[in-house]
């Protein structure tokens, strides 16, 4: 393990990425984290050693029984088997899948327990303590999906700022789960994005663990063999040169013309390496408009509900539909006074347009 200050000023190569995309994949599509079985099946079959990459990865904190840590996994050693390994909401730095998934509503509900933390009147003799409740939570911040909001006393558990002890453990019934919120909220009042959420969880695991154990320079264990921090980031392409050549070769047999919408993918991919938001929206709504007619529909709405595919896949299509509000803001909001609100964390994850690709490289082989 390679010991760092801050997990948010970290980059990460394209092994260590991928190693954490496919930690990420059962949690995007079905809302489970895997066993490290699973993980260690999906490596070896790459001639990976997933052991070795998790050892890679950076951390904050102590490395030992009894230490803090914080990581962008919920585990880091030797683990068994059956052994459940999951991502920390610091993963979502580099993985832009778990933005709207993960990170986002997140952000949102611990901004909501500092609020009802800072609600409860403090009493001689008593607990200062808020509870939280699914339910209160449903109503409070709405457009939370339920599966998130049963998920997430173990997501709060898995962060070391605001994790569940003592009195502010989760306990579940028939109507849903209650939990306790701890003044270490205060902690987080400024953190109005990931990156300074992740900051401030880094700067108070560093704090505990020096209290408890004593100052950390060094790595408490290094493994000479095991594969070194990338010094420059190599980030992987938001639309990976596999789908291009398969939609260029599809293009050669077929009478539709790819020409322009590999043009606007390599765009894509170029503005969404450096980082441009406005762009990639623009983009991403410009292949959205460009390919209906592949399909013989008119629109984009009509591919959604009038071609056949698979249940996942067309909640992928749905879920893209909702990113046309930051296109349509992108493209037609005129000059204000006020700044502009658009970032990288408004930009769909690849997931989204991937699945919409493949329906495209099915039409271009089925359709004349």
């Amino acid at each position: 393990m390679k010991y760092v200050h801050d997990l948010a000023s970290i980059p990460l190569d394209r092994m260590q990425q991928q190693f954490l995309f496919e930690i990420a994949q059962p949690y995007i599509t079905k809302g489970t984290w895997p066993t490290w079985d699973y993980v260690q099946e999906v490596h070896v079959r790459r001639d990976q050693d997933a052991e070795a990459i998790l050892a890679s990865l950076p951390y904050t904190g102590g490395y030992g029984v009894g230490s803090a840590f914080y990581a962008f996994t919920t585990r880091i050693g030797r683990l068994q088997p059956d052994e459940t390994i999951g991502l920390t909401v610091a993963a979502a730095l580099p993985l832009n899948e778990l933005l709207p998934l993960l990170a986002k509503p997140f952000l949102r509900v611990l901004h909501h327990m500092t609020d009802i933390q800072s609600s409860v009147v403090p009493q001689p003799g008593a607990l200062t303590q808020a509870v939280l409740t699914s339910q209160e939570l449903a109503a409070a911040l709405p457009g939370l999906s339920p599966s998130f909001i049963d998920q997430l006393p173990g997501l709060l558990d898995q962060e070391p700022g605001i994790r569940g002890v003592g009195n502010a453990g989760a306990v579940r019934g028939p109507d849903g789960w209650r939990r306790g919120v701890t003044s270490t909220v205060y902690k987080f009042k400024k953190a109005t994005d990931l990156g300074e959420y992740v900051t401030t969880t880094c700067a108070l695991v560093r704090k505990w663990h020096s209290e408890q154990i004593g100052p950390t320079t060094e790595p408490i264990r290094e493994n000479p063999t095991t594969p070194a921090l990338a010094e420059e980031p190599d980030p992987l392409p938001y639309i990976g040169q596999g789908i291009l050549e398969e939609l260029q070769a599809a293009g050669a047999d077929s009478p539709w013309k790819v020409d322009r919408l590999l043009g606007l993918l390599g765009e894509l991919n170029s503005n969404h390496a450096d980082r441009h938001p406005h762009a990639c929206l623009a983009l991403i709504r410009a292949v959205m408009d460009h390919v209906p007619s592949i399909f013989g529909q008119k629109s984009y709405a009509g591919i959604t509900s009038s071609v056949l595919m698979g249940e996942t896949d067309k909640k992928y299509l749905i879920a893209l539909a909702n990113y046309r509000s930051p296109g349509d803001d992108v493209m037609h909001r005129q000059a204000s006074k006020a700044a502009s609100r658009i970032d990288m964390s408004d930009v769909p994850p690849p997931s989204h347009v991937k699945a919409l690709l493949d329906q495209v490289l099915a039409a271009l082989k089925t359709r004349p």
